[in-house]
């Protein structure tokens, strides 16, 4: 009766958010499978700054096998709402396929600017390479993660490395992304003018004008439907992407719209989803950072 009644609960969660915009109780009922039904992964709390919203979590499963590849995911909500622990659904979908995740929060509009968030992505990166195998994970794969404005600062800070290399971190070995927004100018909305300003400073944040070619691994996922964020973003990133030569991997799911392509995480689903499936495939596919790269990690110059 319990499996059940989770079940119904998990299909509740799935018709919602197709049906409607992410909102704080849709992201609550996303995670309740999790919660009723199952083991949840224990994870573990950091902080990496001052500020209470400079936190991760940290979760996977003991092995003792090889390191596993590392996935950190950030959050969407335009920059300016949102937290980590309303994705945990997200990051018990990906410790599931085997990888140990991170899921990060980091300081919001308008009490920063872009500058200050990707400083806290740059952080969390840094730490995570620092620290990884102490949690059964490689510090040599890698891969950041992103839904929406979550999205938009992991491939920034997969391809514009100064931010990384300002934090003491090193290049990161793939980047995954959800319904992001990569050339998204001109903007329009004055609270975004004022995160991503001022006006000569808007091309910086743009993650496709960082595009070159590195081999590093991609793989984009949009709805077809979404009216958030254009899906002429992943088109453009990925097209760019292909044209320097880059590994990428993308899904366009018709009839999607921005918030239902996480539906696709959700306990009751996530087993079946052939969409999840490939995502597991390319984590685990990663190639480990180059020996000079690694060589610094062993030294701890990384």
């Amino acid at each position: 009766m319990i499996r059940v009644v989770v079940l119904l609960l998990g299909l509740l969660a799935g018709g919602l958010y197709a049906a409607s915009r992410s909102s704080d109780a849709l992201l609550f009922a996303a995670n309740l499978p999790d919660r009723l039904w199952g083991e949840p992964t224990a994870g573990l709390e950091l902080a990496y700054g001052t500020d209470p919203a400079q936190r991760l979590s940290v979760y996977g499963r003991a092995s003792e096998g090889p390191k596993r590849p590392v996935v950190i995911f950030w959050h969407g909500g335009r920059w300016s709402f949102g937290d980590k622990d309303q994705y945990r659904f997200v990051g018990e979908t990906l410790v599931r396929s085997g990888a140990v995740v991170v899921l990060g929060n980091y300081r919001l509009y308008p009490s920063v600017r872009m500058e200050a968030a990707m400083a806290d992505v740059a952080a969390t990166i840094a730490l995570v390479q620092a620290h990884a195998t102490e949690w059964g994970g490689d510090p040599r794969r890698v891969v950041l993660m992103g839904h929406s404005a979550g999205a938009q600062l992991a491939a920034l800070a997969s391809l514009d490395q100064r931010w990384v290399q300002r934090a003491g971190g090193s290049p990161v070995q793939g980047l995954v992304g959800i319904a992001g927004p990569y050339d998204f100018l001109p903007l329009t909305d004055d609270d975004l003018k004022d995160y991503f300003g001022p006006p000569e400073a808007y091309p910086a944040s743009q993650p496709i004008n960082f595009v070159r070619s590195t081999g590093m691994p991609v793989f984009l996922v949009h709805g077809r439907s979404d009216q958030t964020v254009w899906p002429r973003n992943t088109e453009h990133l990925a097209a760019a992407l292909q044209r320097a030569g880059a590994p990428v991997e993308v899904h366009y799911l018709e009839g999607e719209d921005h918030g239902a392509v996480l539906t696709r995480f959700i306990a009751t689903r996530r087993a079946a989803d052939p969409v999840i499936a490939a995502l597991a495939r390319f984590v685990s596919r990663v190639p480990a950072a180059t020996d000079g790269v690694a060589a610094g990690y062993a030294a701890g110059t990384r």
